[in-house]
């Protein structure tokens, strides 16, 4: 389990760190699609987005799918991201996120998924990273955000960004 978690965090450090040599603009958005004032930050590749938080109660059960796709490279990349599962694992007490990412673009994209588990007062008490390389137009990929920090209660889990970019 820790190997996996280490791969996985090693995997979007590596995704992070190709992204952050581009100097291009994010384009940010919030979950409704209205832009953000723009700064200049090191992002994604040229069409890539970044997105506002969503959130998801702990559950064992998905929620509801978005009822709105966006069209386009440039909708908002929040919405290709739904939290089906939030729970603390019950041996080393590390929370994970199961995630279904389903690219609604006309391209291949890559995805880098931030999410953070918060506790009953709402504190933050963990964070985990998830991405996905090369989906395809119209595809769907399930993935796991595990955070590597134990927790003593039941959390819940929250996307804080979506990050979308065209695949090469």
């Amino acid at each position: 389990m820790r190997r996996t978690a280490l791969a996985l965090l090693a995997a979007a450090t590596a995704v992070l760190g190709v992204a952050a040599c581009d100097p291009t603009p994010v384009t940010t958005t919030t979950s409704t699609g209205a832009p953000v004032p723009a700064t200049t930050v090191a992002g994604p590749a040229p069409g890539g987005t970044q997105s506002a938080p969503t959130t998801a109660a702990p559950t064992a059960a998905p929620t509801a799918a978005p009822t709105a796709a966006p069209a386009g490279a440039g909708g908002d990349a929040t919405k290709d991201v739904e939290i089906s599962a939030c729970e603390v694992d019950g041996a080393i007490h590390w929370p994970s996120a199961a995630l279904k990412v389903t690219n609604h673009t006309d391209t291949s994209s890559n995805y880098l998924v931030q999410v953070e588990f918060v506790d009953a007062s709402g504190t933050r008490v963990a964070e985990a990273p998830a991405a996905t390389d090369n989906l395809a137009a119209g595809q769907s990929a399930s993935l796991k955000a595990r955070g590597a920090t134990a927790v003593k209660d039941k959390v819940s889990c929250r996307v804080t960004s979506v990050t979308r970019f065209p695949a090469p």
